[in-house]
């Protein structure tokens, strides 16, 4: 047919070979870099350690290079967007996990621009316990933090909708393919998501929910998010798995004190002995986030003059967040009005500056 295998179309292409999951790619990717190297090898398969001859076989005939742009371009026309590893909408929490996807499938918006907390709990959660999501969910939208959980029924399914309710965005992590609805009773939910937030899975479309996909499906919730907060959980239970996660990936976790009778609160006031912040109103975490998300801001902010010459650097290095006059830019950076009109051009081309009107700039994050 004549079609060009672009970058992604390669990233695709690995991550739906068969029988080959996360730690086979990581062999094959340590090996070749790229996945491009591995379409292209043959006998250096071999030299790879970890792979058996069954596996040289799978990568071998799955080279079908019409296949997978059609299958590229069928997902996109389904509004379904892939993102692999090395894609600038990948979210750059996740990449800071041990286990990290590579490759996730996107149904909506997925944004990196403000702080995300996780809500987790009981499926089979008490009335309460649904309220009091529904209420954080709700409230924590309304200031501008995205809700993610993992669309399960009782406190996934509050938060979620307290979010929606809020006015807010959220984001769900699925044990299934982003066209499969489960519970099946989510159907509205999950439409509502997927035009005000996002549907994540780093599981192929059409694949069924099983469940061993729900404790992978934890990590990418942890994962992603800045904090967790755990509201109703027995003392064994997957969200204390997604709180165990977070700890790990350095996250800080929230947990809702209960009664000590409770069982579903036997998780939750256990999180609090190790060590979890107790909270009992949104401002218990908005303190905490606060102050975390503009650490994150900050070490991206120093990420972002990496790419940047040295002239660039100094010019950025000027603004700041307040609006600053081209005429005092120039005072501070010295560095003649005319050049520093065409590097200030350059920034606002690269992204990391806006030009607000009669010349005054800030720093964009």
């Amino acid at each position: 047919m004549g079609s060009i295998m672009e970058k992604e179309h390669y990233w695709l292409w690995l991550n739906n070979i068969k029988g080959i999951g996360l730690k086979k790619i990581k062999y094959l990717l340590n090996y070749f870099d790229e996945p491009k190297y591995i379409w292209e090898a043959t006998d250096e398969l071999c030299e790879v350690k970890g792979l058996r001859e069954i596996d040289r076989k799978a990568i071998i005939q799955s080279r079908n290079k019409d296949k997978i742009i059609e299958y590229y371009n069928r997902i996109k026309k389904s509004n379904i967007n892939f993102y692999s590893i090395d894609d600038d909408l990948y979210p750059e929490n996740l990449k800071n996990i041990y286990d990290y996807p590579y490759g996730i499938y996107v149904k909506g918006d997925i944004k990196d621009d403000s702080p995300i907390i996780a809500v987790v709990g009981a499926r089979r959660c008490t009335e309460y316990g649904r309220e009091v999501a529904k209420l954080f969910g709700r409230e924590l939208a309304k200031m501008g933090i995205i809700i993610i959980s993992g669309m399960a029924r009782g406190i996934d399914t509050a938060a979620h909708k307290g979010a929606l309710e809020g006015g807010g965005r959220t984001y769900a992590v699925l044990g299934s393919g982003v066209n499969i609805c489960y519970p099946k009773e989510n159907y509205k939910l999950m439409d509502d998501i997927s035009h005000k937030g996002a549907l994540i899975s780093e599981f192929p479309v059409n694949q069924i929910p099983k469940p061993g996909n729900f404790p992978l499906r934890n990590r990418i919730i942890s994962g992603i998010s800045d904090g967790v907060l755990v509201i109703e959980a027995a003392g064994k239970s997957g969200s204390l798995i997604t709180a165990d996660q977070a700890l790990e990936q350095g996250k800080d976790v929230y947990s809702i004190p209960g009664r000590i009778t409770d069982k579903l609160s036997e998780g939750t006031n256990n999180l609090i002995k190790m060590g979890a912040k107790m909270v009992t109103n949104i401002d218990d975490i908005l303190d905490e986030i606060s102050m975390s998300f503009t650490k994150k801001k900050q070490k991206n902010s120093e990420n972002i003059t990496l790419g940047l010459a040295e002239i660039e650097k100094i010019v950025y290095s000027c603004l700041s967040l307040e609006p600053l006059f081209i005429d005092d830019i120039h005072i501070k950076s010295n560095i003649p009005i005319d050049e520093l009109g065409l590097i200030l051009t350059k920034l606002e081309l690269k992204g990391v500056i806006k030009q607000l009107p009669n010349k005054y700039f800030i720093k964009k994050l």
